[in-house]
């Protein structure tokens, strides 16, 4: 039977158009999120529909002050949670302040919202942009059909999960990206990043004047509002799930592959056993493999059997022809004698 052996092998799995594009994804999407954190804190309340009533907020994250103390909270559909320390309040250097998101969370850190809208609408273009070259790229090369998920892929995102949580020993993958790897970028692609640029769009006034159909598509500008930074949440989980994936998979070998390209790949070998010989049909080349001499025997006798000179036709000829002669005058001096 032959045996397995596991080699590691250097693949080439990403381009560098994959590679460029990736970081300066990961580049824009921090700054994005961390400025849109600082946009929210102008006015840290969400709603639905059209307009935007103090009372009429399901969301909130605000602070109260009683005798100089500032208690910070976050308030959702009524229900009200304290967040003093975290969220809602910050212990500034001479006192506490109020603020939805802290300092080091945000940019800027000092509080600016015309600063915050600069950098979030800079990189957000960037971000479109590079992710439309992201996805062209790979659409022309036929590297994105391997992203997304079939039916197929998602009845192995079970087992792909238990195989993460170190409840099974087997991975199920069997392509270059597993289950649930489709499945993210699969939900990145189609739904996350599509509906994040719509309805930050239908947040600007310049672009409602000329689409105006865009705000009441999410049922109002401060739908739209709403989805955007719920969704931004979104962005955050799939970048905790990447990451993870990951640290659990191999740091270092997946952080080679996406700065050099070049991925350390585990791949089954066969190795094939030393062919067998049959010793009882050539016991010479048997006791040859083995590094025995051949029996004392076998090397004193003379040759004989069907592999000996004397029973070969030739030999058998020669021996006709030598007693031929002698044969030959006595059978004429028998014929002379009878007549």
């Amino acid at each position: 039977m032959s045996a397995l052996g596991e080699q590691a092998e250097l693949v080439y799995r990403h381009n560098r158009v994959t590679r460029l594009t990736h970081w300066l994804n990961a580049v824009g999407l921090l700054i994005l999120f961390m400025s849109g954190l600082q946009i929210f804190n102008a006015h840290p309340h969400l709603y639905w529909g059209h307009t935007s009533e103090p009372d009429a907020a399901f969301f909130s994250i605000a602070a109260t002050s009683d005798d100089d103390d500032v208690r910070g909270y976050v308030r959702f559909y009524g229900k009200q949670i304290d967040t003093t320390g975290y969220l809602g309040a910050q212990q500034g250097a001479l006192a506490p302040t109020v603020r939805a998101f802290p300092s080091w969370l945000t940019i800027p850190g000092y509080y600016s919202l015309a600063t915050a809208r600069r950098w979030h609408f800079f990189f957000g273009w960037l971000f479109v942009i590079n992710g439309l070259l992201y996805v062209f790229f790979n659409l022309v090369v036929g590297h994105l059909r391997k992203f997304f998920l079939t039916f197929s892929d998602a009845k192995q995102i079970p087992a792909m999960i238990a195989y993460y949580l170190h409840l099974r020993k087997n991975s199920p993958q069997e392509d270059e990206y597993n289950p649930l790897q489709k499945l993210a970028y699969t939900s990145v692609f189609v739904v996350l990043a599509p509906v994040v640029l719509l309805s930050g769009m239908a947040m600007a006034p310049q672009l409602n004047v000329a689409f105006n159909w865009l705000p009441a598509m999410f049922g109002g500008r401060q739908s739209a509002r709403a989805i955007h930074f719920i969704l931004a949440f979104g962005f955050l989980l799939f970048v905790f799930g990447h990451v993870f994936m990951v640290l659990t998979q191999g740091f270092l070998n997946n952080m080679r592959s996406m700065t050099t390209g070049w991925y350390k790949e585990k791949v089954q070998r066969k190795e094939k056993p030393p062919r067998a010989v049959d010793r009882h049909l050539r016991p010479d080349i048997a006791r040859a493999l083995r590094g025995e001499d051949p029996p004392a025997q076998a090397q004193s006798e003379p040759q004989t059997g069907a592999n000996s000179p004397s029973d070969t036709p030739a030999h058998a000829a020669v021996a006709l022809s030598s007693e031929a002669p002698t044969g030959a005058p006595a059978a004429a001096q028998e014929e002379k004698k009878d007549v």
